[in-house]
């Protein structure tokens, strides 16, 4: 049976979390600069083709910045868990998610077998 966690643990995993909570913002911040219309720059490209390359560079932004939504969602919600004491339960069958996991993906909210469980439903679906 896996061993609540310890105090230093939560710290560690607590500082994991903020961390990556800071990375995804950067990127969203890039992404979002990276979505501004782009200014007209000249050269050998033509404007048809200029503006055609910054579309797609603005809407691949976008699929990205909604990535890192998700991911800082899933982020303050492991947040959430530990002020509210419930962090590295597993979601599922309530079990405790051994740290070794949780230092790998700090924002997970299942153990291995419920993931592995859910990730076969989702796959035939």
């Amino acid at each position: 049976m896996t061993q609540a966690l310890t105090a230093p643990q939560l710290k560690e995993l607590k500082d994991l979390l903020q961390a990556r909570r800071r990375e995804f913002e950067d990127q969203m911040a890039q992404n979002r600069a990276n979505m501004a219309p782009a200014e007209n720059t000249a050269g050998s490209v033509s404007q048809d083709e200029n503006t055609r390359l910054a579309n797609q560079t603005r809407e691949v932004d976008a699929v990205l910045s909604a990535m890192d939504a998700q991911e800082l969602a899933r982020i303050d919600r492991a947040l959430e868990a530990m002020d509210e004491g419930t962090y590295g339960e597993c979601e599922e069958c309530g079990c405790k998610i051994p740290f070794e996991r949780l230092k790998v993906e700090p924002m997970t909210q299942h153990c291995v077998k419920c993931k592995e469980a859910l990730e076969k439903q989702n796959s035939r679906a």
